[in-house]
């Protein structure tokens, strides 16, 4: 199970002056906070920043490596970013993300065979995203065979179906497990990645439909999750479902939680 991290965000109103002030020690410490939680990787996103995006990129990139032994997930989709953060990243990072979009592909691609990254594939093309499983599996088809081409492991394909807001198509959470459930069939050696708060955008009570729709994605083979991992009932769904699902030997997991507190009683609240 992969989770990476989604707080160090340009779009978040919180966040964004913290980047253009290059506050060091709060994006540190929110990347920190994250790690403990339980994130493997933490995302960056300065996408919001324009004209700054590639020297705050590359800034907040080399200042979290700095102060903590973490891999990125580097995400825009502006080409030149993510050239500048991949070049100040130590280690093997994770683009976010490439489409089916031809500027996009085009532009990225000789990118990711550069620096051998890893790389979240959102399964949308220039017709947008698709409204069907089957049009998810035929997109996530032409990305998993494009991105093997480039010599690309499937191990280090994340393929993301794109789950919309339920508020604007109520159906939309269902026909992403159904192509989940087709891509888990037809290309078992790739990860499925889901963007879990998307989900809920545009609801009152967002936290409630995330946890609800991060179990039912782990049921149907989602093993990896972009999130917020200092939501505590969230991880302690995760962690819980990881170990009713068998991925957890002898429920040590789900024990060591327990004994940090990580795991609540929640019958009053």
């Amino acid at each position: 199970m992969l989770i990476v991290g989604e707080l160090i965000n340009s779009t978040r109103p919180r966040i964004r002056p913290l980047l253009e002030a290059r506050r060091a020690s709060a994006i540190v410490e929110l990347a920190r906070r994250q790690i403990a939680a339980g994130a493997n990787l933490v995302d960056v996103n300065c996408a919001a920043l324009m004209d700054d995006e590639e020297e705050c990129l590359a800034w907040a990139i080399e200042t979290i490596q700095g102060a903590l032994d973490v891999q990125i997930s580097i995400d825009s989709p502006n080409p030149a970013a993510l050239r500048r953060g991949l070049q100040v990243h130590r280690g093997r990072a994770l683009l976010n993300s490439v489409t089916l979009e031809r500027a996009r592909w085009t532009g990225l691609l000789p990118l990711i065979q550069e620096f051998h990254c890893g790389v979240i594939a959102l399964c949308m093309d220039d017709q947008g995203v698709p409204a069907t499983p089957d049009r998810r599996l035929a997109l996530a088809g032409r990305l998993v065979g494009g991105l093997t081409q480039a010599n690309v492991s499937e191990d280090d394909i994340y393929v993301d179906p794109l789950v919309l807001p339920v508020a604007t198509d109520t159906r939309s959470a269902v026909e992403v497990l159904r192509a989940v459930d087709l891509i888990r069939q037809h290309f078992p050696q790739v990860h499925v990645l889901c963007g879990l708060s998307n989900v809920s955008f545009g609801l009152p009570r967002r936290a409630q439909v995330n946890r609800v729709f991060l179990v039912m994605c782990m049921a149907h083979g989602v093993d990896a999750f972009i999130l917020d991992p200092l939501h505590g009932r969230l991880m302690a769904d995760l962690i819980t479902a990881r170990m009713l699902l068998g991925q957890d030997e002898s429920c040590r997991g789900y024990l060591s939680a327990v004994r940090a507190g990580r795991i609540d009683d929640l019958r009053n609240g």
